[in-house]
């Protein structure tokens, strides 16, 4: 009789997470536990409560029940020292318009990395990583729907947080670009890193994700 392998550790884990909003319950008692090297998928309809769910776990909304937790320790919304283990990047990309791509990931890799040092030739091989070396002058409002997306992935190929909890990071994204941020991923992953990813399309990762798929108003399923 062969012995079954215990279940690994979580890094990340939910219990009893309900968020309601004005009148309407957008979910209950959501349970999720996410062990090093893996990531999770979150799928539903519009307005099921995917983009909210990320954002009570990067403390940045209260759950109207249950908690948050990192190595079994309590996360609370404000908590510094929880906000430098996340790299959340929400739906709305939340670049400046008249910033150059690089300007605006400098920008961004101040407050990622911290001020010290000079960021300048990371960031530039984070453009040339995504395709973007020969737009890394114009500001972003000039760029392309895929253009802008590849901003933020810049953003991930600089990206040294273990957590990753990511808005639809591959809309408006080419073929190309889908590969590039699945890649991304995965090299995070084998790093040690683990994710959380809200999507409604597939994503080519060469590992498997566990899935929760949200459904309004009220009703969770969730699938291994």
């Amino acid at each position: 009789m062969t012995d079954t392998p215990p279940e690994p550790t979580a890094l990340l884990s939910c219990r009893g997470l309900a968020c309601t909003m004005g009148n309407r319950t957008l979910f209950t008692n959501l349970d999720l536990d996410l062990p090093a090297s893996q990531w999770l998928m979150l799928t539903g309809d519009n307005g099921s409560g995917k983009s909210t769910l990320l954002r009570i776990i990067a403390g940045l909304i209260r759950p109207s029940a249950g908690d948050v937790r990192w190595h079994d320790q309590p996360r609370r919304a404000g908590d510094p020292d929880w906000h430098s283990v996340i790299l959340y990047q929400g739906h709305a990309s939340g670049w400046k318009d008249t910033l150059t791509a690089r300007e605006n990931l400098l920008q961004q890799a101040w407050l990622d990395l911290g001020a010290a040092g000079d960021h300048g030739p990371a960031v530039d091989a984070a453009l040339d990583r995504v395709g973007l070396g020969r737009q890394r002058h114009l500001p972003f409002l000039r760029l392309s729907a895929g253009q802008r997306r590849r901003v933020g992935l810049a953003r991930l190929v600089l990206g040294r947080r273990p957590l990753w909890l990511l808005d639809e990071p591959n809309t408006a994204l080419d073929t190309d670009g889908q590969v590039l941020f699945a890649h991304l991923l995965d090299q995070h992953l084998v790093a040690g890193g683990c994710a959380v990813v809200a999507t409604h399309l597939e994503v080519p990762s060469q590992r498997d994700a566990r899935v929760i798929r949200l459904q309004a108003p009220a009703r969770v399923r969730a699938a291994a």
